[in-house]
């Protein structure tokens, strides 16, 4: 991997809004040998076919109408550095026909010069769109796709992340949210913890840092709880809570039956449940099963 990150080879990097395509472009680029290098992003949606190449590849003084000076294009920006195309989805067939030119060739001209230059750097693009449709639909080059998608990265959204993921990441924003705002004293309770982490995130971690930071600034408590979050989480914690009775219900009824039923000890029920003792005694206490039923099974709780 590193030596595909030093190489000049073209980089695709795919994921839904949100998903910190941006952080690992530039973490690419601060691990690679162009560090030293400059680092240049350029989102392509919107720019339209006629500042297409002045955007790119810069333009020379009068060669259009408004072009009062000499202006670098995002290529002579990035000179021997890295240049990140962000969605490269957008962009209209023709547009796509001059980017190719330039990823196979490293040859470029002002708009208006016949001065030829030459992109040493590297490039790395990044969409949320499915590429793949896009160029069975007929609106990207399939040449281009292959092009740009021999090296590709594609990054899972948060729904589709572990819950110690989410997690992990959700108090990464908090510790983030205190040191910016200096807001050290405050802290989520566990309920508004599982709402967050419970929720799809259609924006992913672009969304989970803003709702985070926006919350934090709002409340005035030291503590934050369900009522402090948006609307869009109320559905979330009651859904939470239903679930959460359903399972701990059900697992009072299994050690129950275990322990109670059964009549066995601890140790027989601790390796029939497939669980510690000490594990089995703090459930049991949880529940307060081993303070009703300890002299009718002799359990021995310490």
């Amino acid at each position: 991997m590193r030596a595909l990150f030093n190489s000049n080879y073209p980089i695709l990097i795919q994921g839904e809004t949100g998903t910190g395509k941006t952080k690992l472009a530039k973490k690419i680029h601060t691990t690679s040998s162009y560090k030293y290098s400059p680092y240049v992003e350029c989102n392509l949606a919107g720019i339209s076919d006629n500042l297409f190449e002045s955007e790119l590849f810069g333009h020379t003084k009068g060669s259009f109408t408004g072009a009062c000076s000499d202006k670098k294009g995002f290529c002579e920006k990035a000179g021997d550095g890295t240049l990140f195309f962000d969605e490269i989805g957008d962009i209209t067939l023709g547009q796509q026909k001059k980017l190719l030119q330039i990823i196979d060739t490293g040859e470029f001209y002002r708009l208006g010069s016949t001065v030829k230059s030459t992109f040493s750097g590297r490039f790395i693009f990044a969409t949320h769109k499915d590429l793949e449709k896009l160029v069975r639909e007929g609106s990207f080059r399939e040449d281009l796709f292959y092009r740009l998608g021999g090296v590709s990265f594609t990054l899972d959204p948060i729904r589709k992340k572990s819950e110690e993921s989410r997690i992990e990441k959700i108090n990464n924003f908090i510790s983030e949210a205190k040191k910016k705002y200096n807001i050290n004293r405050m802290s989520f309770n566990q309920d508004a913890l599982e709402a967050l982490s419970s929720y799809s995130w259609p924006g992913n971690y672009r969304e989970m840092k803003a709702t985070i930071e926006l919350v934090m600034l709002k409340t005035e408590r030291s503590e934050i709880n369900l009522k402090d979050l948006p609307y869009r989480f109320n559905s979330i914690s009651i859904e939470n809570s239903s679930f959460k009775r359903q399972v701990s219900e059900l697992e009072r009824k299994i050690l129950y039956n275990e322990v109670v039923n059964k009549g066995v000890g601890i140790n027989k029920a601790s390796k029939s449940l497939g669980i510690s003792k000490t594990t089995l005694i703090a459930k049991l206490r949880k529940y307060g099963i081993s303070d009703q039923y300890i002299d009718r099974v002799n359990l021995k709780i310490a």
